[in-house]
């Protein structure tokens, strides 16, 4: 396992353990392991540890027909054993609410369901659209059903839909290119929003930044592939690929940007 960890972060150490128990359960009792709701960094993990493993498969799930969700559930099972969507056990609801009483960001979804004592782990992605909708680890069905009745005060209602019919969303990407000097994240965000690095360097240290949902305070920390970068008045971004360096001995970095 020592080689998969010179890959990755000290902090991720406990993460790479925990998925790597998965793989060797799926092998020893030659039966399909459910993972919970993995995000694209540690997804990255996923398919590292699985080149360790020649005989399990990975695949991957986060409810209708996107392929592209930030969140996905993982089972990671032997190559002989198919997998339907079932397995993933995913439960999707439609949320109903008084829409000309209530305006409703994704901060106020999640602020309420996470109130409920959830793990993150349990909860894949909430989209808008023609509707709000979010995916949940079928398991907490019933107590979800039965305690999240109300958000910002106001009464709302869950409708529980079939998976294939859970919506992409309107959340707006696009995908860019930065030439950074570096992997380093006061650089990265400095590309990013085309400020001085001054300036990015500051936005880390008075912990404005986050990497995967955890604050960050080293400018000098450098970004993996599959990190969720969030910004305070800006938003978030996601490192899609590091594709090398150039001539001039800086990196080119392909970076999707969500516009909200």
């Amino acid at each position: 396992m020592e080689a998969i960890f010179q890959h990755f972060r000290s902090e991720e150490k406990e993460k790479i353990i925990e998925i790597y128990s998965k793989f060797e359960i799926a092998e020893r009792d030659y039966y399909p392991v459910l993972l919970d709701f993995l995000d694209p960094r540690e997804r990255v993990i996923v398919d590292n540890i699985s080149g360790h493993f020649s005989d399990i498969e990975v695949e991957y799930f986060g409810g209708g027909q996107d392929e592209d969700r930030e969140r996905m559930r993982a089972v990671v099972h032997p190559s002989l054993i198919p997998i339907s969507r079932d397995d993933f056990q995913i439960t999707v609801y439609r949320l109903d609410y008084p829409e000309k009483f209530l305006d409703l960001t994704h901060r106020n979804i999640l602020g309420a369901i996470m109130a409920l004592g959830f793990d993150r782990a349990k909860l894949g992605d909430i989209v808008f659209g023609k509707s709000i909708q979010f995916a949940v680890d079928s398991n907490l069905k019933d107590y979800i059903n039965m305690e999240l009745t109300r958000i910002k005060n106001t009464p709302i209602k869950l409708i529980e839909i079939p998976n294939d019919e859970m919506i992409t969303g309107d959340i707006e990407t696009r995908n860019i290119t930065i030439i950074a000097s570096s992997y380093r994240i006061d650089t990265i965000v400095s590309e990013v929003l085309k400020e001085s690095r001054s300036k990015s360097k500051t936005r880390v240290e008075k912990e404005k930044v986050k990497i995967n949902h955890s604050i960050v305070t080293n400018p000098a920390l450098n970004v993996e592939i599959g990190d969720i970068i969030s910004v305070r008045r800006f938003g978030r971004f996601i490192v899609n690929e590091l594709v090398h360096e150039t001539r001039k001995g800086k990196y080119r970095i392909a970076i999707k940007v969500y516009v909200e």
